[in-house]
């Protein structure tokens, strides 16, 4: 398949699975983009027991969610954990998080209405649900920085000490120029994308977690820079973060909310690699119908929890609600 083609029919997948289009022709797509890229690997795969695939995704193939691809049986996150990297001597495998209680986050977050920006009610809720509180609810140990208290101070001094960084609020993400990208503070005012590069102590970071934002298909010249720009803001050389999980469209509410309370619980249990804590809270949507059309574009909100394992209801079974999420970097 050559170069055009191949970006015609990312374009068209990436169509399908964004926006929640006809799963047979989204199977259909995805079987002719699998047997592109994976179908010639599959014997070696098979030989070697390979479980985790590690993808260094190039222009057009950025915009791949590489478990949404279909093998004619089944999609390809049924068979492996999927993890993208920037490249492999930027990528510092050697660091693992540490249990929970050794594995302190900073969490910030947007409840309000700034500008054109609507509220987030539950991101209260979320970051009370992951960081660890007196009562006994969250899982990590940390601090959390909500509304006014989320400064640019409060996200720029803070950074040491802490293992993940978890942004819940609004973003604007521009695919034709990633350095123009921004979130909001929790003040309102936007913070650029590429003040990220300058950012101290993100060698100590393992893991960003940023807001379900939406990526674009396209660019200035429609070949995919955009993704690997704005991951590489944060990461880029292993004096920077570890690992950075973000989303590549618009994503349903509800579906991402029971998927990231699943990934952080999965990743808490000590058990799982990032990549497989992941997979496994994908896995957990199939299978069902009956979703609601709530979306979120700029934000996820992580419903609270004491601690329990999380009510998953299954009923998210299209590729849309599971798979805009993608691990890029030390995916273990």
């Amino acid at each position: 398949m050559g170069a055009k083609a191949l970006y015609n029919k990312v374009s068209q997948f990436q169509a399908l699975v964004s926006k929640r289009g006809d799963e047979t022709q989204l199977k259909a797509v995805g079987k002719d983009l699998y047997d592109c890229l994976i179908k010639p690997l599959e014997s070696e795969l098979s030989a070697n027991q390979i479980k985790h695939l590690i993808f260094v995704p190039d222009r057009a193939t950025n915009y791949i969610p590489m478990g949404a691809l279909f093998d004619g049986k089944q999609y390809l996150i049924q068979r492996f954990a999927v993890s993208n990297i920037l490249s492999a001597g930027l990528t510092d495998t050697d660091d693992r998080l540490q249990s929970p209680q050794n594995t302190p986050i900073l969490a910030l977050g947007l409840t309000q209405a700034k500008g054109n920006f609507g509220a987030l009610p539950n991101v209260k809720a979320e970051l009370a649900a992951i960081v660890k509180q007196a009562k006994g609810t969250g899982i990590y140990p940390g601090d959390e920085y909500l509304d006014q208290a989320f400064t640019k101070a409060a996200l720029e001094d803070n950074i040491r000490g802490h293992s993940i960084i978890h942004i819940a609020t609004h973003g604007e993400f521009k695919p034709a120029n990633p350095r123009d990208s921004y979130f909001l503070l929790g003040t309102g005012i936007p913070y650029l994308i590429k003040d990220v590069q300058t950012l101290r102590d993100l060698k100590t970071v393992h893991l960003v977690v940023l807001s379900a934002c939406e990526t674009g298909l396209g660019g200035a010249d429609g070949l995919g820079l955009e993704v690997s720009g704005i991951s590489s803001f944060f990461m880029g050389d292993r004096d920077r973060a570890k690992a950075v999980l973000a989303s590549l469209w618009q994503v349903n509410d509800n579906s991402t909310a029971q998927l990231m309370q699943q990934f952080y619980q999965n990743l808490a249990k000590g058990t799982m690699t990032k990549a497989e804590a992941l997979r496994q809270a994908q896995l957990s949507l199939m299978g069902g119908s009956g979703a609601t059309a709530s979306t979120r574009g700029d934000s996820f909100k992580l419903p609270s929890t004491a601690g329990s394992k999380p009510a998953i209801v299954h009923n998210y079974s299209h590729p849309y609600y599971w798979a805009p999420f993608i691990l890029i970097g030390n995916g273990l």
